[in-house]
């Protein structure tokens, strides 16, 4: 299975369960105006499944596209695991100067803290919520390696991905596209 095919599989998996309490509330609201019946339940049973699935795997394949072009030119790749809470990739050929430069002009930081590693908070959404991200420059290799974490908020629900889509952005914005 490709790893494109195997990010749709997981997303459609926690997209169903996702979308599993809407439509059982649904179910039961139809249960409490119309009464138990079997119309009732035959009509809610030849519905509402579909919905479920069909809802699922339009998620899924909208966050699929979603995450995949977020992670194309930047040399990151859209496999399963960038729905995990931790992400990390690493970056070559930018001086530690232009990236503390980088990151000070970029809006979406805040709390920038000096040293290396370089810590800081990332806003990967237009909101309050941020992602705990830190950049560690090895001198010898002129590599940065970028590390992010996500706190609860982030990782349920439909914001799966949101450490790898700040990851993204944040590998665009040292690199300079």
């Amino acid at each position: 299975m490709t790893p494109r095919r195997r990010l749709f599989v997981r997303l459609s998996r926690s997209a169903s369960g996702d979308f599993a309490v809407p439509i059982l509330t649904l179910c039961i609201l139809d249960f409490v105006d119309e009464g138990f019946s079997w119309t009732t339940v035959a009509r809610a049973m030849a519905g509402y499944p579909l919905a479920w699935i069909v809802l699922s795997l339009l998620w899924a394949g909208w966050r699929t596209g979603s995450l995949v072009r977020r992670a194309r030119g930047l040399g990151v790749e859209a496999t399963e695991k960038v729905l995990d809470d931790t992400q990390a990739h690493t970056v070559t050929g930018i001086p530690f100067d232009r990236i503390r430069a980088e990151l000070a002009a970029a809006r979406q930081v805040s709390d920038l803290a000096d040293g290396n590693p370089v810590r800081f908070r990332w806003h990967p959404y237009r909101s309050r919520v941020s992602v705990e991200a830190s950049v560690a420059y090895d001198d010898t290799s002129g590599e940065a390696r970028i590390e992010v974490r996500t706190s609860g908020n982030l990782e349920s629900g439909l914001f799966r991905g949101a450490a790898f889509t700040a990851l993204c952005r944040m590998a665009g914005t040292l690199e300079g596209r």
